[in-house]
């Protein structure tokens, strides 16, 4: 039987400009070392190296992110990533 072509929706993701100074500024604030942080987010040291040089996490990072911000009460930190829903068709 030959395979269907599935529709389905992908979610795009509106990157905070400033995410390198986020990200310091949750350090800060949450009192976490950069491995501590990496620890909770379930990557690596050498990762969040990368973001804070203006490498762009995946929407999967990000959003962990942001629930670690607002686990220690520091969401106000991170703007929220805004999904923008579109429809593609393969």
């Amino acid at each position: 039987m030959p395979r269907q072509k599935m529709r389905h929706q992908r979610g795009l993701y509106q990157f905070p400009d400033d995410f390198p100074d986020c990200l310091q500024r949750i350090k800060e604030a949450s009192g976490l070392s950069w491995s501590e942080l990496a620890r909770r987010l379930g990557t690596s040291p050498l990762t969040i190296r990368r973001w804070r040089r203006g490498v762009q996490p995946s929407a999967h990072y990000l959003l962990a992110l942001q629930d670690l911000t607002e686990e220690l009460g520091l969401a106000h930190l991170l703007p929220r990533a805004k999904a923008l829903h579109r429809q593609l068709v393969n």
